[in-house]
């Protein structure tokens, strides 16, 4: 059984009347996917498709104006008060910008122990936060710890960003474009990162990009979201390999590939 899945997910804002006269934007349209326990799902599209605006609605961040999201066979969609705060410990979000996802007044060390002492997480602290810091591959902890995040990489933040959204133990990571600000060599180290979790956490993940590449290094199936609607979906190598999609043939071929050395879901 899927452990989340969408029914006919839609996103309506209004504009308001001085701009377009009143009229709604549809930013997601009708949207059903799922996913697996311990899978990682991607979801495809250009700028302005939709796909940020779903992430966001998983995670209830915005309010789904019609349809259904269901977590392990409940209906969620309208969740509020403490159920509500309890499914989000079990839905992660991990954003673009490691540069704005931590304090910078703060260490690494603040930032982890942080959700685990709101989410009651108080026994042996310290070696949770070694565990995390080791689980995202910031290694040595000691190392790390006290480093606030202007000494940090790029692709050192995420990682960080990435162990702060673990602390709470959650269910589903939602990862929306994460590798997109970090260089080609980063990205695929990062990516490395999510499938090991995968596979030692059995944590889901929804793997949200615009780059067709790194979706076909670490994903299991694939939707491909045009103008707020799911145009194709299916496995990933059946996907990037025999698009049934005029869109979906026309992102591949305009994605440049500079993981040629790289098969997919090997990097």
């Amino acid at each position: 059984m899927s452990i989340l899945e969408t029914k006919d997910l839609t996103k309506k804002f209004v504009v308001k009347s001085g701009l377009i006269g009143g009229n709604s934007i549809v930013a997601v349209d009708g949207v059903s996917v799922t996913i697996d326990p311990a899978e990682i799902v991607g979801i495809v599209g250009a700028s302005g498709s939709g796909k940020s605006t779903l992430a966001r609605l998983l995670v209830m961040l915005y309010r789904a104006s019609s349809g259904q999201i269901i977590y392990n066979g409940v209906d969620i969609t309208n969740l509020k008060g403490k159920k509500l705060k309890e499914y989000r410990r079990n839905i992660q979000m991990v954003f673009q910008d490691p540069y704005a996802s931590l304090d910078p007044n703060h260490t690494v060390e603040w930032h982890l122990r942080r959700p685990l002492l709101i989410s009651g997480d108080k026994k042996d602290i310290d070696g949770r936060i070694d565990e995390l810091l080791e689980l995202v591959k910031v290694s040595p902890p000691s190392v790390y710890r006290g480093k606030y995040p202007h000494q940090l990489s790029g692709g050192q933040r995420q990682r960080v960003y990435l162990a702060r959204a673990l602390a709470v133990n959650p269910k589903i990571l939602i990862a929306d474009e994460p590798v997109s600000m970090l260089d080609v060599s980063v990205r695929v180290e990062i990516l490395e990162v999510l499938q090991s979790l995968r596979e030692r956490l059995g944590v889901s993940i929804f793997y949200i990009t615009h780059d067709l590449n790194t979706v076909g290094m670490v994903t299991d199936r694939i939707y491909v979201m045009q103008h707020g609607k799911v145009v194709e979906s299916g496995t990933t190598d059946a996907v990037l390999n025999n698009p049934a999609d005029d869109y979906t043939r026309k992102l591949i071929e305009a994605t440049p590939d500079p993981y040629k050395r790289i098969t997919p879901r090997q990097a």
